[in-house]
């Protein structure tokens, strides 16, 4: 089937990515549009020798311009990385003290405040639950305060890590770069467009599989534990928050010289990294379910490549991976030199709510 530039445009705005990248006209629209910004399509104007006497035109009339002079995609190729060669050098330089700046931060709490849900939070638990001004103020300077610094400092990480990993990714020579203002594309690999998600290992995953085991019915590593130490006298811990509470129960456990409670424990440890381990030799279902799992105040069907950070010694310290740029670099340019890019294989088949979707997705497992 071929498409006309206004079919891919409203093929673009609907989010249905997958079609574009199944169609070369889609490929080509998109890998215009990640140029994105007026000066870039300029640029690639003048570098494919097409006249033009408004630079004042509006992005979208240079866009379906350019697109309806069909240019090599070699030409754009080179646009696209000049322009990308120019913008990293310019922040490449300030990178090193970035690093030192994000290895300060010593602890990853959100605070209850998760992700994009701090004016929910603050609603629900806070300017409607609270009725004596006097309460409110004490809460705002203790834990409003608190719960919000959390928040930032976690935010600032995970903003300049990703963006660190990100470009780990657009340098290497296998990938082309988007320098522009373009959605749920972050680069292209072997002209599949890509969505690049940083992640960990998924507790949701993690607690469907316990289920679907039959280890538990609650599901939680916390309540299996909470249960386990009611049965063998292990204090629980006051006023403790559900993390602290589970890295606590884990600690007792694991000092534990009891044989009966080792044995519970080693059964109860060697779940998740047989689990990771299934995972990263058939990792369809968990592609699934990251899918399926996906907020939806962001949900979307594009092509996504998940890069999941998994500390073996403590998930709850997978966090700190995402500074580590040693690690992060050899496996990632170890993954772009070898992997194949096959798009039968690439192609993922999930449903939410009765609805089908289809996605190219893959995924990398960086193992601390």
């Amino acid at each position: 089937m071929s498409y006309s530039f206004s079919e891919l445009s409203h093929l673009y705005n609907e989010n249905k990515f997958f079609e574009l990248t199944s169609s070369p006209e889609g490929l080509y629209f998109l890998k215009l549009r990640s140029l994105g910004r007026n000066k870039y399509y300029l640029r690639l104007y003048e570098k494919a020798k097409i006249p033009t006497t408004d630079s004042k035109q509006k992005e979208n009339e240079l866009l379906e311009t350019l697109f309806n002079h069909q240019i090599n995609s070699e030409i754009i190729d080179d646009v696209i990385n000049e322009i990308y060669i120019e913008e990293r050098q310019k922040y490449q330089a300030k990178e090193e003290d970035l690093l030192t700046e994000l290895y300060k931060l010593q602890s990853f709490d959100w605070g209850g405040i998760h992700q994009n849900d701090i004016n929910k939070y603050l609603v629900d638990n806070y300017i409607k639950k609270i009725t004596n001004y006097d309460i409110l103020i004490d809460k705002i300077n203790g834990e409003i305060l608190n719960s919000v610094r959390n928040f930032v400092l976690n935010s600032w990480y995970n903003t300049w890590t990703s963006l660190i990993i990100e470009n780990i990714f657009k340098d290497h020579q296998r990938v082309l770069p988007t320098v522009g203002n373009i959605k749920q594309v972050d680069f292209f690999i072997d002209d599949i467009p890509f969505d690049l998600k940083v992640t960990y290992f998924p507790k949701h995953f993690i607690i469907a599989k316990r289920v679907e085991m039959g280890i538990t019915k609650e599901g939680t590593e916390l309540s299996d534990l909470k249960k386990a130490a009611k049965k063998y006298g292990i204090p629980l811990g006051k006023n403790l928050n559900n993390d602290d509470q589970l890295l606590n129960l884990k600690s007792a456990f694991d000092v534990s010289t009891n044989q009966e409670i080792k044995e519970f424990y080693n059964k109860f440890s060697n779940l998740i990294p047989c689990l990771i381990n299934e995972c990263i030799q058939q990792p369809r279902d968990l592609l699934r379910s990251l899918y399926k799992e996906q907020g939806s105040q962001r949900f979307d069907a594009s092509n996504r490549l998940y890069l999941i950070l998994i500390d073996t010694n403590s998930l709850e310290d997978s966090w700190k991976i995402k500074s580590d740029c040693i690690l992060l670099k050899t496996s990632i340019d170890n993954y772009l030199d070898q992997r194949i890019f096959n798009k039968d294989e690439l192609l993922l088949t999930w449903s939410v709510k009765n609805n089908e979707y289809q996605s190219y997705a893959d995924v990398l497992f960086v193992l601390k």
